[in-house]
């Protein structure tokens, strides 16, 4: 299990992938609708991965590793914790600084990856990839690396065990494949459509396959046997056709995949990493024309820097952008943070990443982290400043993560009900009432303030229809004798001020409700499917759903009037609902869409400081929105 010998080349074309999975990655956070399956980056860096770091501990001969373990442990911590740790404790520094707000959710998960477990930590504490409101953490894109992580300190002892027991690679291959085909039925097992698939997207046995494929692929691919010697012409061209159908295929994934796809989760993500096997397999290969084309030095400077890249892209995003243009991202400032995350990303490179791969930890601590005093007029202007800011993000790194920095305000949920229910024609109950308090306390909570919040509510709601703002219009509309609305929190924002113009509505409304839940629900109010009602729906704020899923809702109230509300929501599902209740408004003549999502586009002023809740002017223009549509 010892022995220095280098196992693999440098083939430039692995870098030309590398880049392209990371500015994937970067252009799905940054929400561009061209890059919808931009996440599958990821599954593309798994699969290098395992290629990668088999190939390095592959033995020529026998059974035996070629690299200790222990130097392979050590040489993965030098590359991978300084740059890691340095970028935790500055984003944690930085949020103490100006994010107070996000102390107490980003303790935990600062702790977390040190400890390189961040994906289970936020299985456990059920912190959704895809379904998070506010800002979200700004490390969250650790959990990638606390996969890979655990994935270094397991296999390479698996695979000496394995070449031990097995003797010969191809065999082993054979069993490898079976173990990732495992966990990729676990994935489609534990992923329910329509459902959050957080749980399958951070788990380390449901994510595996991408890199035991990677691992197989060393087995029958060793990039030690790769020649250009002896190939025919036939060869060479199957080859070249071969990679440019994978490299399209990868694009095209890229350009057309969404996380809401059940396919994706059963079966079609290891799918995409057997096509990313194929691609690197051609790419490593002399002769690839590919590689060739994937060897530019732009492409090969942002491959070789793709993990400083990584690391830093998401919380520069997320500390470095409003919460209501999430999802809706200005370009301007994406182009000012992707200019910091290059810059920094270089710096990391070149001042943590190869100094300490190269030298080591204790010379590189040595070398620049010593201060010697009688040496200090000799250092240069950028290594005074550095040494100087050390030990000061330290200090604010411990003074936030111990408490001592009280956390920032934020909006106080005593006085909002987690559920409401609002049968017709009976008064409000406390919850209603708190409701109703909250609102009243928002309203009146800043003096003069409210004499404008009453003026602007009224500039919003310009050129009323007969009746949208009075409270104490006709109970109901003339056409309904019944009016019911079902929805998730922006329902409870808006519960009082509906029953206070229609005192007859039925409301049900729930925290964190989704499409799949409300078709449960349906069948408590089948009252309400006749044609002289109408049906208020309002849900798609905490997550996409299926076709399926919306169909059988809209069926269990087909003899009814339905007001479909779409969302306003900072997250990147916001244009897939929006698309389906639009669909389905053109698809049924007894369907209305209400277009909140235009009206509350612009209005950041509507929300409050997670960018999805409403404050009371979007309580008001909600509500006046809904008023006129039932009332045309």
């Amino acid at each position: 299990m010892s022995g220095k010998v280098v196992n693999h080349r440098y083939i430039p074309g692995l870098d030309g992938i590398r880049a392209l999975a990371v500015l994937a990655v970067i252009a799905y956070h940054f929400n561009f609708r061209w890059a919808s399956g931009g996440f599958l980056g990821v599954d593309i860096f798994f699969v290098l991965s395992g290629y990668l770091i088999t190939s390095t501990v592959l033995p020529l001969k026998g059974n035996q590793l070629t690299v200790g373990l222990g130097e392979f442990w050590i040489g993965r911590f030098r590359r991978l914790l300084p740059a890691a740790y340095v970028m935790n404790i500055t984003s944690f520094a930085w949020a103490t600084l100006f994010h107070k707000e996000l102390l107490n959710t980003l303790r935990g998960d600062a702790i977390s990856s040190i400890f390189y477990s961040s994906n289970w930590w936020f299985i456990f504490h059920k912190l959704s990839y895809f379904d998070s409101f506010g800002s979200p953490s700004p490390i969250k894109n650790l959990w990638s690396l606390a996969i890979e992580e655990q994935f270094y300190l397991i296999w390479p002892i698996l695979l000496m065990l394995g070449l031990y027991l097995v003797k010969k690679p191809a065999k082993l291959a054979i069993y490898i494949i079976i173990g990732a085909l495992c966990s990729a039925v676990l994935m489609g097992m534990l992923y329910e459509p329509g459902a959050d698939p957080s749980r399958v997207y951070y788990g380390t046995d449901t994510r595996s396959f991408e890199l035991l494929i990677g691992c197989w692929l060393a087995l029958v691919w060793p990039m030690k046997r790769l020649s250009s010697q002896k190939l025919s012409t036939d060869h060479v061209n199957k080859l070249n056709a071969i990679s440019l159908v994978a490299f399209s295929i990868f694009i095209l994934s890229i350009v057309f995949v969404d996380e809401y796809q059940t396919f994706l989760y059963r079966g079609g993500m290891f799918l995409f990493c057997l096509n990313a096997a194929i691609l690197i397999a051609c790419v490593c290969h002399p002769i690839s024309i590919l590689g060739k084309i994937l060897s530019l030095k732009p492409l090969r400077w942002i491959g070789s820097r793709s993990y400083g890249i990584y690391l830093w892209h998401y919380p520069i995003m997320v500390l470095g952008t409003p919460v209501h243009e999430i999802g809706n991202p200005a370009y301007w400032r994406v182009a000012l943070q992707l200019v910091l995350i290059l810059v920094i990303a270089e710096l990391s490179y070149r001042f943590i990443e190869m100094p300490i791969r190269k030298e080591g930890f204790r010379s590189y601590y040595r070398q620049h982290l010593v201060i010697n005093k009688n040496k200090w007029s000799s250092l240069t202007f950028a290594r005074k400043i550095s040494t100087l800011l050390v030990p000061l993000f330290l200090l604010v790194f411990f003074t936030g993560m111990t408490g001592v920095v009280g956390e920032g305000k934020t909006e106080s949920k005593e006085s909002q009900p987690t559920e409401i229910k609002i049968s017709g024609g009976e008064q409000p109950s406390k919850q209603q009432d708190a409701v109703a308090e909250k609102e009243t306390s928002e309203s009146d909570s800043s003096n003069g303030e409210n004499e404008k919040a009453e003026t602007s509510a009224q500039s919003d709601n310009e050129e009323p229809k007969q009746g949208e703002n009075d409270t104490t219009a006709t109970p109901e509309s003339e056409s309904y004798n019944g009016i019911l609305a079902i929805g998730d929190s922006l329902m409870i924002d808006i519960a009082s001020s509906l029953h206070n113009i229609y005192p007859n509505i039925t409301i049900d409304a729930k925290i964190g409700r989704q499409v799949s839940q409300a078709i449960q629900l349906a069948p408590n109010y089948a009252s309400f499917n006749q044609p002289n009602k109408a049906v208020i729906i309002q849900l798609g704020t905490n997550g996409f759903f299926t076709n399926d899923q919306i169909d059988t809702l809209l069926e269990a109230f087909s003899n009814a009037d339905i007001y479909l509300v779409n969302t306003r929501v900072p997250r990147s599902w916001e244009s897939n609902v929006n698309s389906s209740l639009q669909q389905k408004a053109q698809e049924h003549d007894n369907i209305t869409l209400i277009d909140w999502h235009s009206v509350a586009i612009n209005h950041p002023e509507f929300f409050a400081s997670d960018g999805v809740h409403l404050e009371q002017k979007g309580v008001n223009t909600l509500t006046s929105l809904i008023q006129q549509s039932i009332n045309i």
